[in-house]
């Protein structure tokens, strides 16, 4: 039956003031409908009131549960393992409009081939049904393999991380090779799926606890809930030494401690604080800043810029001091902020491509300063990242009373870089020469450390990001429309 067909029928049938009546009550009960749930393959049957499909996908299986409103964006919680135990968590999630969803890696142990089974229902979540980029993530137990080896390849593509008594360590559990029981013929499958010997195993730096730069540079959130009891998956081979790591290496970790428990039961009976840390971590934007310490959290505007944006967006502060156009490639932070994945990126250099600075760094602002900023622009964009261009904050360098910028060759190339590749530009080096001027030698001394002329402090860091937002051009409206009102 049409449904359309019928309500004009109806309408047609009924007075004027019916008529507007019925047409306010369709139009309320459309909207909430989850049209897109109705696309699912495979069998439809129901996960706690909500509709579930069961499906194949690359020869895996796989469920998707949708919610009875979807949320805006098409928000999704990934669940690694053990579906439907313990799902407090996942219902409390639904209810916000989550997605749920699932795909078989069992008996891979978060190995390289579980990974790329993952890659590839990620890439058909979010390019056939616009799922959001970055999920949160839930692996309880084993499950924590796969969790957050897949997180540590793609940082860019997770919002946050759930672990629940999640094994870290494959040598902790199956291996047994610590205090715990071990996993009698799990350890075998385990060598198999990875390929390794038990002595290659025992050496391999392949779990969770292993290679979490990249991660902690993403700054993805990560919840642990243990049981201080648990001889299965032992936390303190485990959870305790990524929670060690990964705060070394300033990645935000928080562990929930039941003490008393054992492995089991999972999850928290009242999930409230689960489902507060992963809402309250979803990201809708990620911006990465590259530039030297005049852009660094520390020294420059990195962090009061960050400051700006609403809780959905992430700003990653990749700037380094000490880095031009040039050495910051060389370093390896370039690789850093395109792993990320970002939605922007910021590019300001110039302060250590002027002359003087060494041959590793310096650069030609009519060529290879030129070159280094279209080369980062392009592979931005082959990375589906939208670059930004802003020219270098000058220094507050007087001479007869005006600033005296020895920028000002880069701050043109900058310029013209942006207008050449249709990039959107921020003139930060105008509109600081203009602020410094206004403010005179003396006046603008407030804005940077004592004795220093070229980096700001908190009240500077404030100023410089109020002129670089207030640069915005038309093209990052969608940035803009961001701001924290």
């Amino acid at each position: 039956m049409n449904p359309q067909k019928n309500v004009s029928l109806l309408l047609s049938q009924l007075s004027p003031v019916l008529s507007i009546v019925v047409v306010t009550c369709v139009f309320l009960v459309l909207p909430n409908q989850n049209f897109a749930a109705e696309t699912f393959p495979g069998k439809v049957s129901q996960f706690h009131s909500f509709p579930r499909y069961d499906f194949e996908h690359g020869g895996r299986r796989c469920i998707v549960v949708t919610p009875r409103i979807t949320a805006e964006g098409t928000p999704w919680i990934w669940r690694a393992r053990f579906f439907g135990h313990q799902p407090q968590a996942d219902i409390a999630l639904l209810h916000q409009g989550y997605h749920l969803a699932y795909v078989d890696v069992g008996n891979l142990f978060g190995s390289p081939s579980a990974v790329e089974i993952w890659n590839g229902f990620y890439d058909y979540l979010t390019k056939s049904y616009g799922f959001h980029a970055r999920p949160a993530l839930e692996g309880m137990s084993r499950g924590g393999l796969i969790i957050f080896n897949w997180a540590k390849v793609n940082p860019g593509k997770v919002s946050c991380i759930y672990g629940d008594a999640p094994v870290c360590d494959f040598k902790s559990w199956p291996g047994g090779k610590g205090t715990g029981k071990g996993g009698g013929g799990a350890w075998q499958a385990c060598l198999h799926a990875y390929g390794f010997t038990e002595a290659e195993a025992l050496v391999a730096k392949v779990n969770p606890i292993d290679g979490l730069q990249a991660l902690a540079a993403a700054r993805v959130p990560i919840l642990n809930v243990v049981g201080d009891a648990d001889v299965v998956v032992p936390v303190a081979e485990n959870t305790s030494i990524l929670e060690k790591r990964y705060s070394e290496m300033k990645g935000p970790i928080e562990v929930i401690h039941k003490a008393g428990t054992g492995h089991h039961p999972h999850s928290l009976k009242e999930p409230k604080p689960i489902v507060d840390f992963v809402l309250s971590n979803r990201r809708d934007l990620t911006i990465v800043l590259a530039g030297d310490s005049t852009v660094t959290d520390a020294a420059g505007w990195g962090l009061a810029f960050a400051g700006r944006f609403g809780q959905r967006v992430e700003v990653i502060n990749v700037a380094k001091g000490g880095a031009s156009s040039r050495n910051f490639r060389d370093a390896g932070y370039w690789k850093r902020c395109l792993i990320q994945k970002p939605d922007f990126v910021f590019i300001q250099f110039g302060h250590n491509d002027c002359p003087g600075k060494g041959p590793k760094r310096e650069t030609d602002p009519e060529t290879t300063y030129r070159q280094n900023l279209e080369r980062y622009i392009a592979e931005a964009r082959a990375m589906g990242t939208k670059p930004v261009l802003v020219s270098p904050m000058t220094r507050r360098r007087f001479k007869n009373g005006e600033v005296d910028s020895i920028l000002t060759p880069y701050a043109a190339a900058v310029r013209e870089v942006a207008a050449k590749t249709k990039t959107p530009f921020i003139d930060l080096h105008r509109s600081s020469v203009e602020l410094f001027n206004e403010l005179g030698d003396e006046g603008s001394a407030y804005l940077c450390p004592e004795g220093d002329r070229t980096h700001l402090n908190q009240k500077g860091a404030e100023k410089i990001s109020d002129l670089i937002i207030s640069g915005f051009p038309s093209e990052l409206s969608e940035l803009a429309a961001r701001l924290k009102s």
